[in-house]
C-alpha cells in the first residue's frame, strides 16, 4: 500500500506574503508522520464537541473490569472510533479502560496504514457485521459467542468488546508473538493459538459469529480448506460466517499476482467467472511471520464467487456480497452454517 494520508485535508488560509512562514496547523491536523501519534490529538474534539456524553462514561469507567465496556453501546461508530484510538488526554478513565494500541511500526507492517486510518477501515468491517447479524436474523451479539478468526493484534476484536457479554469474545492467530501483543495490550478476548492448518479451533466453545477480515485473501488452497472445515465445526447450526476475499481486480494491483494474469490468458476476467482459486505465496522465509517450517500456506489470494459457490456450498450457504469502500481489495461475504 502506499504512504498514509492525511486524515483530514488541509484548509486554504489565507495568502502569505512572500518569504513569510507558512502558518503550522494544530497537533489535529497533522498527518501521522511517525511511530509516536501526539497523544493529544483529538482533545479537542471529544473535550469540546461530546462533553456531555463522555464525561458520565469517564466517569463510569473509574476502576471498571470487563462490564464497562458495554457504558459504550449507545455512541456511534465514529466515536467509538476515535475512542478506541486513545490519541487524546481528556478522558484518562476511558483509556485506562480501553485497550492500548501496538507501536505504529508494527501496525505498518502487519497492516499497511496506522492510527485512524487504519482504525477506520476496521469500522467498516466492524459496521458492515452487524449490519449483516440484523438482517439475516443472526443473534443479538450481547447474547452471541463470538469469534474473531485470524486476529493479528486485535485490531478487528477490540471493536466487538463493547457489544459482545464479558466472555463472550475469543480470538485466535496461528502467530505467538502477534497473541502476545494482544496480551501486552489488553484486547479483552479469550486468546489462543491456532495451526496454521487447523484441524480444529483451539476452543470447546460453539460459536454464533465467526469473523476473518484478510484471512482467506492470504491462504493457499490446502490451508483454506482445512480453515473452512474448522469454522464449520465450531460454529453452531444456522451460526454466521463473515468473511473477506479480493475482488478480480487485485490481480493486477499486487505485483506478486501480476504474474498470473498471463497464464488466465487475454480475457482475463471472464476466466474469474469459472471457479478459479490463485495463490502466489511468500517466500519461505525463516523470519516470516506465517513461517511454520513447511511449505508456505500463506502468500496472495485471489478466490472467484463462482469458486465459493460450487467447493463452499457443502459447508455454507451464501447470504450476501458486498464491497467496503474505505477497502475497495476487500470484498465481504456473509456466509451462514449447513447443517
Amino acid at each position: 500500500m502506499s504512504a498514509e494520508r492525511p486524515l483530514i485535508g488541509r484548509l486554504r488560509g489565507p495568502r502569505r506574503r512572500a518569504g513569510s512562514a507558512a502558518p503550522q496547523p494544530p497537533p489535529e491536523y497533522a498527518s501521522d508522520g511517525g511511530d509516536f501519534p501526539d497523544p493529544n490529538r483529538y482533545d479537542s474534539w471529544l473535550g469540546n464537541l461530546f462533553a456531555d456524553r463522555l464525561e458520565p462514561i469517564d466517569a463510569a469507567c473509574a476502576g471498571a473490569g470487563p462490564d464497562g465496556f458495554a457504558l459504550f453501546r449507545d455512541l456511534d461508530d465514529d466515536l467509538w472510533t476515535i475512542l478506541l484510538s486513545r490519541e487524546y488526554t481528556v478522558y484518562p478513565n476511558i483509556r485506562a479502560l480501553l485497550p492500548d494500541l501496538p507501536d505504529r511500526a508494527l501496525q505498518r507492517r502487519w497492516n499497511g496504514w496506522t492510527g485512524l486510518k487504519l482504525l477506520s477501515e476496521g469500522k467498516a468491517f466492524y459496521a458492515r457485521t452487524r449490519a449483516i447479524c440484523a438482517r439475516h436474523a443472526g443473534p443479538p451479539l450481547g447474547e452471541a459467542k463470538v469469534l474473531d478468526f485470524g486476529c493479528g493484534w486485535g485490531r478487528l476484536t477490540r471493536f466487538f468488546a463493547r457489544d459482545v457479554a464479558p466472555g463472550s469474545l475469543f480470538a485466535c492467530d496461528p502467530v505467538e508473538e502477534i497473541l502476545a501483543v494482544c496480551e501486552r495490550t489488553r484486547v479483552p478476548a479469550t486468546l489462543a493459538r491456532c495451526e496454521h492448518i487447523p484441524q480444529r479451533l483451539p476452543f470447546e466453545t460453539s460459536f454464533d459469529l465467526v469473523l476473518a477480515f484478510s484471512v482467506f485473501t492470504h491462504l493457499s488452497e490446502p490451508a483454506h480448506e482445512a480453515c473452512l472445515r474448522a469454522i464449520h465445526r465450531s460454529l453452531a447450526p444456522g451460526g454466521l460466517l463473515v468473511v473477506t476475499l479480493r475482488p478480480p481486480a487485485y490481480l493486477t494491483a499486487c505485483e506478486r499476482m501480476r504474474l498470473l494474469v498471463d497464464s488466465l490468458g487475454p480475457d482475463w476476467p471472464a476466466e474469474l467467472e469459472k471457479p478459479r482459486y490463485l495463490f502466489v505465496a511468500h517466500p519461505a522465509e525463516p523470519d516470516h511471520p506465517q513461517f511454520h517450517g513447511a511449505e508456505m500456506s500463506y502468500g496472495e489470494t485471489v478466490i472467484s464467487l463462482a469458486y465459493v459457490r460450487e467447493r463452499w456450498a457443502p459447508y455454507f450457504e451464501l447470504l450476501d456480497v458486498g464491497v467496503l469502500t474505505e477497502d475497495m481489495h476487500q470484498v465481504v461475504l456473509a456466509l451462514r452454517r449447513r447443517s
